[in-house]
């Protein structure tokens, strides 16, 4: 990290002023309760990996579980930490205390944990109205009988209203890490693409990618990798990944990492033979000409709401065009599509989820474009359709006068993947031609 960052790509005086930002929302003698993502357990023994909630990191900075934020007119940051025992630093290492809290993170006020039922009473009492993280909600705090009695009476909301209003436009900061974040998803998924050919295999594809974004920093992954070979495409959130691809059949993959709390995601289909069939390649025009049209719609004051019915048009015009569809074409076209064109993307996958499709978009504003066609084995249409599955999924940053496409650098034209399949890929026991 740099000097002044809390977070890599995060300054303290961001964090700061997030909560002030926070504070002017707010109701006057409000308070707002933010506790930190817990640690689930895989086995009584063994934990999964740690992800922070995103409304807490956003907040404070901080990345370990365990903890409590209050935010408040009059108190500012309050910052109730865990306390180590002797054993858990043997076992987990040092963690931040209540000194981390002031000094570190910058509260007002921190105390350990265990004081939380003795001083955060008496916050709520004074209090007109409480907002927490409510998907995080934890008995440390909703036992108290001043929580209880203030909930009873309908004076407990959820921060989410507030917390996705200030999340959903990216600071300039926040955009930088998104992008290097785009930029690591789509050189770990073009290297992948240039595996297939040679192992031709999800689960070795879905390794394939978690180990390239690993290695160029990512943290994590963003979700699942959707490794979807042959018919497995047309199951939207397809997530076995553990089948060998047939010779011919197409293979979609919807990947995204997380670099310091930004995610990416994107979606490329292609035929890891390296050639498109006619058939494949007729419908895979369609997707990619709704994508282009959709990212055109990408600007200032349209809405996702918006180009999502504008893409159904197309696909639904398209898919009639071919033959897939005939009578009854906007009811059947939800059978072969039921999801909407994108979402916002931002600390979270889907992000801001209490913001609106309906709301026009406005620069800094992150979403992504994912037009497709899911034509399960046992539709009822031309059989030389079925088991097909196409998704094409790009980022796209709102800007002043359009739009960025943060994943442009990965290809989706037909010419261009064939090529690279058929003259830059892996062969067994050698390293990939750079491209």
């Amino acid at each position: 990290m740099k000097e002044g960052e809390i977070t890599p790509g995060i300054a303290t005086k961001e964090y700061i002023s997030r909560r002030k930002r926070l504070l002017e929302l707010l109701p006057e003698n409000s308070l707002a309760i933010i506790a930190a993502a817990p640690v689930k357990m895989m086995t009584d023994v063994v934990p999964y990996t740690f992800r922070q909630d995103a409304d807490y990191l956003y907040l404070t900075g901080c990345q370990q579980p365990g903890g409590v934020a209050v935010l408040g007119h009059e108190c500012g940051l309050c910052m109730f930490m865990p306390e180590p025992k002797p054993h858990d630093v043997v076992w987990q290492g040092l963690i931040a205390g209540v000194d981390a809290a002031l000094e570190m993170f910058k509260a007002e006020e921190a105390y350990p944990v265990s004081k939380l039922d003795k001083i955060l009473p008496n916050m709520i009492k004074r209090s007109s109205k409480l907002f927490h993280n409510k998907l995080r909600a934890t008995p440390t705090y909703t036992d108290l009988e001043t929580f209880q009695n203030a909930a009873h009476v309908g004076k407990v909301s959820d921060l989410s209203i507030f917390t996705h209003e200030l999340r959903w436009v990216k600071s300039p900061s926040e955009l930088k890490l998104m992008k290097e974040s785009a930029a690591i998803a789509c050189q770990a998924l073009l290297q992948t693409m240039l595996h297939s050919k040679t192992y031709p295999h999800e689960g070795m594809l879905s390794s394939k990618v978690e180990y390239e974004c690993r290695m160029r920093g990512a943290q994590r992954m963003a979700f699942n990798p959707v490794v979807g070979g042959g018919p497995n495409a047309s199951v939207i959130h397809y997530s076995r990944n553990d089948q060998k691809i047939k010779d011919g059949d197409l293979v979609l993959m919807d990947v995204g990492c997380e670099l310091h709390g930004y995610c990416s995601d994107l979606t490329r289909t292609w035929s890891p033979c390296g050639t498109f069939s006619s058939i494949q390649e007729e419908l895979y025009d369609l997707i990619l000409q709704t994508n282009k049209e959709c990212i055109r719609l990408c600007r200032p004051g349209a809405s996702i709401r918006q180009i999502h019915n504008y893409s159904v048009e197309l696909l639904c015009k398209g898919l009639k065009e071919i033959g897939i569809l005939k009578r009854d074409a906007f009811r059947l076209y939800h059978q072969l599509n039921p999801t909407s064109i994108g979402h916002y993307l931002g600390m979270d996958v889907h992000d801001c989820s209490m913001i609106s499709y309906d709301r026009p978009l406005k620069p800094g504003v992150v979403i992504t474009i994912e037009p497709g066609i899911y034509v399960p084995s046992s539709f009822d249409g031309p059989e030389r359709y079925q088991g097909t599955g196409i998704r094409i999924e790009d980022e796209v940053l709102i800007t002043e006068t359009g739009c960025e496409v943060l994943t442009g650098s990965m290809p989706k034209e037909i010419k261009h993947i064939e090529s690279l399949l058929n003259n830059y890929s892996y062969t067994k026991g050698m390293e990939a031609t750079t491209v």
